[in-house]
């Protein structure tokens, strides 16, 4: 039990740091040049350059309202995590309103923005949370109109994008664009990490004595499955198993100290979910 707390007392203080990152770039450099943004923080940001109400406030009653009504398309433990997210970033939002580092160069708001906002994102997406708004809403759209989920939050973001048109000139929007593409590529690098994952498919006689030494020396565990030759019909034994760049090398030596004969085929792999990775759940 204790160790299930400590799990999730890690998870949140995870999600609290990157809701304080994202608070941080948008009060330091997004509102410094007047960029836009996607999401809950877009349409506060909508708001604010329309109506100068504060992202902190609206960002917390929007997400709030898409909280309860996307709260039976989630898990009970994301939707906890989500919305103590959605809170602490708004207070955060409020903490760090007046900060600001009076830089007058949009790109270089563009570019940190990016950074500080994917960090945050990225961080709060390891936790196990959301950021809310259109995460939760795709999930509805998934359900009832059989679109993906991905493609659901990308469409909802381009539309919120957009949107900025109406109250942004257009420099303003393609700098937008630029730190969505930062935010992109560093909440993929926090997610990732610095170690990317790679797949092993072995192809050997002696799979199960080659998958018993890579456990014992990676701690990974690995399928082994039965298949077909193409070539000569017969049945034969394969391997699966997914490692880090760094065990890649041990794992060959082992394969080929146990067959020298054995095929391998090293791929990369973009998203490793479940036991011993990532966890979305």
């Amino acid at each position: 039990m204790k160790l299930v707390y400590g799990v999730h007392l890690k998870n949140i203080l995870i999600a609290t740091i990157g809701s304080f990152f994202t608070a941080f770039g948008v009060n330091c450099f997004v509102i410094s040049s007047n960029l836009g943004d996607g999401g809950t923080v877009g349409l506060s940001l909508l708001l604010k350059y329309s109506l100068n109400l504060s992202p902190a406030l609206t960002s917390l009653i929007i997400n709030l309202i898409v909280i309860m009504i996307g709260w039976k398309y989630l898990s009970k433990k994301t939707a906890i995590y989500t919305l103590l997210t959605i809170i602490t970033t708004s207070i955060f939002l409020d903490l760090t309103e007046s900060l600001s580092l009076n830089l007058n160069d949009s790109m270089v708001n563009a570019i940190f923005a990016g950074v500080f906002i994917g960090l945050g994102s990225g961080m709060i997406i390891i936790s196990g949370s959301t950021m809310g708004g259109p995460s939760v809403i795709a999930k509805i759209i998934n359900k009832y109109l059989n679109i993906r989920t991905a493609q659901a939050i990308f469409i909802l973001d381009s539309i919120i994008v957009l949107s900025f048109l109406s109250v942004l000139p257009v420099i303003n929007i393609l700098f937008t664009i630029i730190m969505l593409f930062v935010i992109e590529r560093v909440s993929a690098f926090i997610i990732e990490g610095l170690n990317p994952k790679k797949a092993l498919t072995i192809i050997s006689d002696k799979n199960a004595v080659i998958s018993s030494k890579i456990n014992e020396l990676t701690g990974r565990g690995a399928t082994l499955f039965k298949a077909t030759g193409s070539y000569e019909q017969k049945d034969i034994a394969v391997l699966y198993v997914v490692l880090s760049q760094s065990q890649i090398t041990k794992a060959k030596k082992i394969v080929l100290a146990e067959d020298e004969n054995a095929f391998l085929a090293i791929h990369d792999v973009r998203d490793v979910l479940g036991r011993g990775f990532l966890n979305l759940s």
